[in-house]
């Protein structure tokens, strides 16, 4: 059987590859994780590993079009899968395979299906074809059906070693210490990982997230408020990122808090010097509670609370430090 070429996942690999040769795979699975952490490649290395018996067929599943993969997803940030695409796969999943023995449907971000989605959804995972593999990825189970979880079979992918990220990197020809870095700040995530080392934005992004935080410690009440109001007209994905490098960077100042922390043990390694300033200037309470204003802000956004007053609460209780 071909290298699945998954990287930090051998244990999803192996199980997956021995139900396949015991003839034994399920019909039904949902691939669950964080974000960036893989379901989607697992899920189309699945599909290779059943469509690819010729170089040719593989290179059409790697492309998405080989005629017994169906792949569905939202059309766009921010949008749902809508029933009618849905409907559509319901039909393409009762005609017999092409060019193999499978047909193989991939659901990514299953769980940004609308209601009437999930419930098409459902018809599909309880009346499969025999020649039919459905595959559903979603970061927790928790915005889907408890009824559609029920009949698949589950495999909550985990993040990779830091380690085992920094060798995948290295080994495409990336320079040692910027491979260190992605790898810490990817936090075992290699999707988001393979994507920076092919699209600096992510990093600059990132940077320039951090540079805001370092403006916004030394501002005034006014400030802070002209800061949420500019924020609040982004993209909300593009705001979660923000409050996500935010609580990574204040993570690393609770690790430094009170004793001496060597880059190795930070994911925002490149930022030592700075995390142990703020670990001096603040008491390990004052960080816990940042922490949680964080934590709780990412929690309303997620719950469609207005965001503007989400952030001006938030911005209100960053600690005001002296200007260096």
């Amino acid at each position: 059987m071909h290298d699945w070429d998954i990287i930090g996942h051998d244990w999803a690999v192996r199980r997956l590859r021995r139900a396949i040769e015991q003839g034994q795979l399920a019909q039904s699975h949902l691939f669950v994780g964080p974000p960036s952490i893989g379901k989607a490649t697992l899920a189309l290395a699945l599909a290779r590993a059943l469509l690819g018996h010729t170089d040719r067929a593989r290179a059409l599943v790697t492309q998405r079009r080989h005629p017994d993969l169906l792949w569905v997803e939202p059309a766009d940030e921010g949008e749902a899968i809508k029933v009618e695409q849905i409907r559509e796969l319901l039909h393409a999943l009762t005609l017999a395979p092409v060019e193999s023995r499978y047909r193989i449907a991939i659901i990514n971000d299953a769980h940004r299906s609308t209601e009437s989605s999930q419930n098409a959804i459902l018809k599909t995972l309880e009346e499969p074809n025999p020649s039919v593999v459905i595959v559903l990825t979603a970061p927790n189970t928790d915005t889907l059906l408890p009824t559609i979880v029920s009949r698949c079979q589950p495999l909550n992918l985990r993040p990779a070693p830091v380690r085992a990220v920094e060798e995948a990197l290295l080994a495409r020809g990336v320079a040692s210490a910027r491979a260190a870095l992605i790898a810490r700040l990817s936090r075992g995530r290699i999707g988001w990982a393979l994507r920076a080392i092919e699209d600096d934005a992510l990093l600059e992004a990132r940077a320039e997230h951090l540079k805001d935080l370092r403006i916004l410690l030394t501002a005034g009440r006014t400030q802070r408020f002209a800061y949420a109001e500019k924020l609040t007209r982004a993209e909300l994905s593009q705001v979660v990122q923000t409050l996500e490098d935010w609580l990574w960077l204040w993570r690393d100042v609770a690790r430094a808090t009170g004793r001496a922390a060597s880059p190795e043990a930070l994911v925002n390694a490149d930022q030592h010097d700075w995390i142990a300033q703020l670990a001096n200037a603040l008491s390990i309470a004052q960080v816990a509670t940042l922490l949680r204003a964080i934590s709780q802000t990412l929690q309303y956004l997620d719950r469609n609370v207005n965001p503007r007053l989400a952030l001006d609460v938030l911005l209100l209780k960053l600690p005001r430090l002296p200007a260096s």
